[in-house]
């Protein structure tokens, strides 16, 4: 056994045998690693006659595939000899636009056998946006469903330079109209059964060579390419350890293969643990069939975004029974009513967890371990992070700052080597830190309380309006289902607070509605953080990660005020002067 392998492997029996936080974060120790490849050297290890299931595809129509470790293993080694059979070199970039399913598995796998480098994109993305992806990022292969074909031919003016174009699924041939010249042709995946199950690579892999590279959510600004070696599934350790999964469990992570969220929880956590992999594709989400499946396939792990908690919440959760042991959600921080509510139903704590594209789990509430209402949790072992003002200097606790993760004299592994762009890298990482770009505070206890992302918090009246703070306190409203709040002005150009509000599906949108919103948020909040203006809307602008899109509510609000008129749906609370003994 290769030395890099045993300290992984010495590192994983340690989190895995679940030692409390104290012992772990004490006692965690991130290994040297020179030449590793996780596929390859890990994967490979424990699979290989291992017949136990690392993965159940399931889908909307009842059809399911179970897929063994050691079935996998060769899977995915087939799929690296095509690769490299299509020419596929260490470092190619590839784009792939799937949904789950086992071929995405074994291509992921196989991918990074063979030394390309993985860049997700979601299927919902325009064909615009997958243009501009494919040259931003130097892609070379590119690996779509074959329902998403007709999108990306539409992306027609940034194919020339692909060196294959992978077709996963049914036959193009009633698809696809003449080909231009020079645009390599589609080739179907079924072409991977006739390779060797057996993979030798003809490089060395090394640590810090480029594997898994993300284009950001873009809720503030235009994505941006998040780059990732292969030590990334390492750094992973840590999100295996806030989990909580382990051999024997199904775990099952609510996510789209477009974003990073899904290789943490849909990949490299509950294969570090050596646990199944439980995956559901659907055309639309419906939150019955949902926990029906979870309930069918005996999920015992589950990690779902805090808008489908919210969806799940609607339901009669007591009609099913459940194998549920843990609950984690990430991606977006969770509101207090929230955890409040799963905790009535479920009878089972719904712990945050906190990280980004550019990071594994970074914050997170433990198994066994306190927690503080509001508060996302500790640092996981292995990361030591703080607030710091403007001038690095670290805040006071309780005092807010922008989150920041040492990476002197060690930088954790899983955190991001590099953006696409050297301007932001340099405003990025200073003075032996990374900066997140998010504002937060930590108590005396090492407690971290998320504020906001460092461009969506604002001043109103010389007050700090933290949107998720405002958000969280209008949640607790009964007929709320989303919000999202934002700065605007007031006739007299003062910045005020607006709140944009979706309700759940039995509230109708009324002047009677918005009255009793502006009660409850009088008899609730502080003056100073009150929305003095909401406005309802049928459903939010998110990003293929379901994250409130703020810089287009921004926009849409601007829009109003350039051409002087109102939304819709929009109410100040002006308008109920009377009813609210507002003075004039």
């Amino acid at each position: 056994m290769k030395e890099e392998l045993s300290e992984f492997l010495r590192l994983r029996d340690f989190v895995l045998s679940g030692p409390d936080y104290q012992t772990c974060k004490k006692e965690f120790k991130w290994p040297h690693l020179v030449k590793f490849n996780w596929a390859l050297d890990y994967f490979d290890h424990i699979a290989k006659d291992n017949n136990d299931l690392a993965l159940i595809c399931a889908d909307e129509n009842g059809l399911e595939k179970k897929v063994t470790f050691d079935e996998m293993r060769r899977r995915s080694n087939q799929a690296a000899n095509f690769f490299k059979d299509l020419g596929l070199q260490k470092g190619d970039r590839v784009m792939i636009m799937m949904e789950n399913s086992v071929y995405l598995y074994e291509i992921l796998l196989g991918l990074m056998k063979a030394g390309g480098v993985i860049i997700p994109a979601a299927t919902m993305l325009p064909p615009e946006d997958v243009a501009d992806r494919i040259k931003s990022a130097n892609i070379k292969f590119l690996f779509v469903n074959s329902e998403y074909v007709d999108k990306v031919m539409k992306a027609k003016e940034a194919l020339f330079d692909l060196v294959a174009r992978v077709n996963v699924g049914d036959s193009l041939d009633t698809i696809l109209g003449e080909e231009e010249e020079k645009v390599p042709l589609w080739i179907n995946y079924k072409e991977v059964d006739k390779y060797k199950d057996e993979y030798v690579p003809t490089f060395i892999t090394y640590s810090t060579d480029e594997m898994y590279s993300f284009f950001t959510s873009g809720t503030t600004a235009k994505p941006k390419l998040v780059m990732h070696p292969h030590q990334y599934p390492v750094g992973h350790l840590t999100t295996t350890y806030w989990i909580g999964c382990k051999k024997g469990d199904v775990h099952y992570n609510i996510s789209a293969p477009g974003w990073a969220k899904h290789a943490w929880s849909s990949l490299y956590a509950p294969w570090n643990a050596q646990a199944t992999i439980f995956t559901y594709r659907y055309k639309q989400f419906n939150a019955k069939k949902v926990l029906s499946v979870i309930e069918k396939y005996k999920v015992t792990t589950l990690c779902a975004p805090l808008s489908v908690w919210k969806l799940f919440l609607i339901e009669d959760l007591s009609q099913y029974k459940f194998s549920l042991t843990q609950l984690v959600s990430a991606g977006e921080p969770l509101n207090p009513e929230i955890v409040k509510k799963v905790k009535e139903k479920l009878n089972l704590d719904l712990r945050e967890g906190y990280g980004q594209t550019e990071s594994p789990a970074m914050i997170g509430n433990f198994i066994g371990e306190p927690t503080k209402e509001g508060s996302m949790g500790k640092a996981v072992p292995g990361y030591e992070l703080l607030p710091l003002n403007e001038l690095l200097d670290p805040a006071k606790p309780r005092e807010d700052g922008q989150l920041a993760v040492k990476i002197y004299p060690i930088k954790p592994l899983g955190l991001l080597t590099a953006l696409g762009d050297h301007e932001r890298n340099a405003m990025i990482f200073k003075g032996g830190y990374y900066l997140t770009g998010d504002v937060a505070s930590v108590d005396e206890d090492g407690y971290f309380y998320f504020v906001g992302r460092a461009d969506d918090v604002f001043k109103s009246l010389d007050y700090r309006i933290s949107p998720f703070e405002v958000e969280s306190e209008i949640m607790v409203h009964h007929a709320v289902l989303e919000v999202g709040v934002i700065p605007t002005v007031d006739e007299k150009d003062r910045i005020i607070p607006k709140a944009f509000i979706v309700l759940k599906p039995d509230y109708i949108v009324s002047k009677e509605m918005a009255l009793d919103i502006f009660r409850f948020i009088r008899d609730h909040m502080a003056p100073y953080k009150r929305p003095r203006v909401i406005e309802f809307m049928s459903a939010f602008p998110k990003t293929i990660s379901a994250k409130v899109i703020r810089k287009d509510l921004k926009a849409y609000d601007q829009e109003l005020k350039t051409k002087g008129t109102r939304g819709e749906f929009e109410f100040r609370e002006a308008d109920f002067a009377d009813e609210l003994n507002i003075r004039r």
